[in-house]
């Protein structure tokens, strides 16, 4: 059982994870670093871009499989972030998808050191690509319908004008009072939690 997706990853997860141990102590250290950089810091694209090519050039590596690798080597701490999970349970995905021991635990303590800065950036990205604009709402009371037990009930409709970082997009969404509480209080959550990180 993986930690990271809660499934057996494709084989070819599989087949990436262990053409890392192929690689010499000083290289994988070095793959690790552009990981964790990649995962850290804010000029992600254009960094990662430079930094694999650079990589490929001097050990004389395909770019295309470098990057096949560098995606399947993602996975694992993208799904920490998603799940919140410790260095060791970071550790125990590493080493079951094949990665020798060695290399899982020098990851394992990378990660340890920039988990919290991880974490920060994955959900400053989340909420600059996804920040809200605008919102409408109107309050309603159900006056006509042709179930008997849904009259007089309140609902709330709620139109959100979504900034998705290169277009804007409209969700409309209509709740019901008790729905309604419930996404208040998950949104109070979202932002104790904001306000707890920053």
């Amino acid at each position: 059982m993986f930690n990271f997706t809660g499934e057996t990853p494709p084989d070819s997860v599989f087949t990436d994870i262990q053409a890392l141990n192929r690689f010499s102590a000083e290289q994988y250290a070095q793959l690790a670093d552009i990981a964790i950089n990649f995962l850290t810091h804010s000029d992600k694209a254009a960094s990662l871009q430079t930094l694999l090519d650079d990589f490929s050039q001097q050990q004389a590596i395909s770019i295309t499989t470098l990057k096949t690798i560098f995606k399947s080597f993602l996975l694992v701490p993208n799904g920490a972030l998603k799940k919140n999970l410790s260095p060791d349970q970071v550790k125990d995905d590493l080493i079951n998808l094949g990665l020798s021991e060695e290399n899982a635990t020098h990851f394992a303590e990378k990660w340890s050191q920039n988990q919290v800065q991880a974490s920060r950036q994955a959900l400053q990205h989340t909420l600059v690509v996804n920040q809200l604009a605008d919102m409408e709402w109107k309050f309603g009371v159900t006056a006509a319908s042709s179930e008997l037990n849904k009259l007089s009930n309140t609902f709330l409709q709620l139109k959100l004008l979504i900034n998705k970082g290169s277009r804007m997009e409209t969700v409309d969404l209509e709740l019901t009072l008790p729905q309604f509480y419930s996404f208040l209080h998950e949104m109070e959550r979202a932002k104790a939690s904001i306000d707890f990180l920053s």
